[in-house]
């Protein structure tokens, strides 16, 4: 079987393609499990600061909290 340049070429990016795909797929599931995390700490960190950050919100509101009526 003879290799020339062109059928070289074609495994290389076929290769490439393959290689692009699955770290494309890695990063992804990277990037879900890092949010995943991320939520969870902001999940645990807003039940912690809560009646806090609402005593602030209500010292410093400057507008009335209104009902709308559609």
């Amino acid at each position: 079987m003879e290799m020339n340049f062109l059928t070289i070429m074609a495994y290389l990016i076929v290769v490439i393609t393959l290689i692009t795909m699955i770290f494309g797929i890695i990063a992804y599931s990277v990037y879900k499990m890092r949010e995943a995390k991320r939520a969870k700490i902001k999940n645990t960190a807003n039940t912690a600061v809560q009646p806090a950050l609402s005593a602030t919100r209500e010292k410093y509101l400057f507008f009335e909290q209104k009902e709308l009526i559609v």
